[in-house]
């Protein structure tokens, strides 16, 4: 089926099941900063009265499509079922009681009610990614994030001057860029005056910072020098003027003592 024929499935399943109170609608396709596309997921939750809502552990879902994999996730007052379907649709649904719904919508500005029976949820704001947008970090937030990145940078180092590709691979992957990324979002915070989302997984960064491909060659042991090369760079370019627009500090001689050492031995 379409995606308009999918979401107007899920509207009248709603609509049609006495023990649905509410529809709320969460994600991408509820935030005005991203172009809509073939590969958006529906993230829909059906609320229903606290009684009811024990027995929709097994609420059927056969009816959405034909499903190809899926994943199951009950949590805390909840039910979530991740569902792909054959005809490329995918569908993320979840069972919530209504006594949730308030604490559904102050958890994040995407979240919002397409459909509701009580009539005690009309005119709420638009949605918007404001939830999502980039935070000023604190003092500690800043000292953790540049400590874990050069501390873990010699953890890099060492698989290098081993051999081990892979543990130097772990932990460039995993951390290193992981902390880089962090040091280049406050950057774009900054430039934005805290207003923006840079999107998940980062994904917005590549509209920011020129060369981030090169972090991603990690196909030998000389690609993974040059790709932790790139980060020390990258860092030791970014810190003093991130440091000087956040009005923060950093400790610049173990920055300087870290990136020189690193340096001599790659």
């Amino acid at each position: 089926m379409t995606s308009e024929t999918l979401f107007n499935l899920i509207l009248t399943t709603g609509q049609t099941n006495t023990a649905i109170l509410m529809i709320g609608s969460e994600g991408s396709r509820n935030d005005p900063t991203v172009k809509p596309d073939p590969y958006q997921d529906f993230d829909i939750t059906y609320f229903v009265s606290d009684a009811d809502f024990p027995t929709f552990e097994q609420f059927d879902r056969s009816h959405f499509g034909d499903i190809m994999i899926q994943q199951i996730l009950p949590e805390k007052n909840r039910w979530c079922w991740l569902m792909q379907f054959m005809d490329s649709n995918r569908l993320d649904l979840k069972i919530q009681p209504v006594s949730s719904v308030p604490d559904y919508l102050a958890d994040d500005t995407l979240n919002t009610i397409l459909l509701d029976k009580t009539g005690s949820y009309r005119n709420l704001p638009a949605t918007s990614d404001q939830t999502h947008w980039v935070q000023r970090p604190t003092q500690t937030d800043f000292d953790n994030s540049i400590t874990e990145f050069f501390w873990v940078s010699t953890y890099v180092l060492k698989g290098i001057l081993r051999g081990e590709l892979l543990y130097a691979n772990f932990f460039f992957e995993t951390i290193v860029r992981e902390e880089l990324y962090r040091l280049l979002t406050w950057r774009v915070g900054v430039d934005t005056d805290f207003s923006l989302s840079v999107g998940k997984a980062h994904k917005r960064l590549p509209d920011y910072f020129e060369g981030l491909e090169r972090l991603y060659d990690l196909s030998d042991l000389t690609r993974t020098s040059q790709a932790l090369s790139t980060a020390l760079t990258m860092v030791d370019d970014l810190l003093p003027s991130l440091s000087h627009d956040l009005q923060l500090t950093y400790d610049k001689t173990a920055v300087d003592r870290t990136t020189d050492y690193i340096f001599r031995q790659l």
